[in-house]
């Protein structure tokens, strides 16, 4: 199994470098990507998550710390997700520019919410307003004068709030929103591992961009889920906090397989006791043959003198 560490943003320069890497070194056809990101573009983590799925028969992720943002939808294209105690994943809310803020980010959920928000007070407001009106005249006010005064009201409260919403901002900002989940349902195709529903608690329910979303949470999001089994975590130790914290510079590369100290031990213990049989096992004679792999040795030996000495 390929096995991968990618820490740092996700960018649509980083994404040309993981897949370079993974196109000169691939040895297999399954995959494991050890993802610790705080995120970053949404485009550039299709492209990484698309070219895995094309690579291999299936790739899986291991969250072995702060995965966020587009790192989980990074992790919506594997077949598999696996956590550490400290791992997390995030939400797919899309982070964009504050408007006429140099720096900083907000999440594009945020005109969605002031939007409800204010659409829930206007309309309280109004009811409160006009029930106040007719209950305090005792009838003699009626609905109609009630509700025009009430108008006037919320006009007067809500509507210099309003006038400043950018028709064209909100739209840019409604688009934008789409992104996760247009990404989402392109790579979850592959393998399905999202449960039914999943894809929209993750662009839109959660409460805040940061909130953790640890093992137990992923298990109610997605179907295959498990914790890291003992060779998974000794990675993960290994490479320290590479493998928990996300780095300011990208560091990306091909560690150790998997599996291939344990399988390259089982192979050197099955010939070993191939040869011990062979040797135990007497011919026809009753007598013990010699070593095929010595007599093979030797004639290969002789040949290659044989060789030297014509050169």
């Amino acid at each position: 199994m390929d096995v991968y560490l990618y820490n740092g943003e996700i960018s649509r320069s980083n994404d040309l470098k993981f897949i370079e890497l993974v196109s000169d070194t691939q040895e297999s056809n399954q995959c494991l990507v050890i993802l610790v990101t705080p995120g970053g573009d949404p485009d550039a983590a299709y492209k990484m998550a698309r070219y895995l799925q094309r690579r291999y028969d299936s790739y899986k992720v291991l969250i072995s710390g702060y995965c966020k943002s587009a790192g989980t939808l990074f992790a919506i294209g594997a077949n598999e997700l696996i956590f550490t105690p400290y791992g997390e994943l995030g939400p797919l809310d899309v982070q964009m520019a504050r408007t006429d803020h140099l720096t900083g980010l907000e999440s594009g959920l945020n005109i969605s919410e002031a939007f409800s928000t204010l659409e829930n007070r206007a309309r309280e407001t109004y009811q409160n307003v006009t029930f106040d009106i007719i209950s305090s005249s005792g009838g003699v006010v009626s609905f109609p004068t009630a509700s025009h005064a009430a108008t006037e009201i919320v006009t007067a409260l809500y509507g210099p709030i309003f006038s400043r919403i950018d028709p064209e901002e909100v739209g840019s900002r409604s688009r934008a929103m789409r992104i996760g989940e247009d990404y989402g349902k392109r790579l979850n195709s592959k393998w399905n591992n999202l449960k039914p529903g999943a894809l929209a608690k993750l662009s839109q329910t959660y409460s805040s961009h940061g909130f953790v979303i640890d093992s137990e949470e992923a298990e109610a999001l997605f179907s295959r889920v498990r914790m890291a089994n003992d060779e998974e975590l000794g990675l993960v130790l290994e490479l320290g906090l590479l493998a928990r914290h996300p780095q300011r510079s990208l560091t990306l590369q091909k560690v150790r397989d998997i599996g291939a100290t344990n399988l390259e031990s089982d192979n050197d213990h099955e010939e070993t006791a191939d040869d011990e049989e062979a040797t135990e096992r007497p011919d026809a004679d009753g007598e013990n043959p010699p070593a095929a792999v010595g007599t093979e040795s030797a004639a290969t030996g002789d040949e290659d003198s044989d060789a030297a000495a014509t050169g």
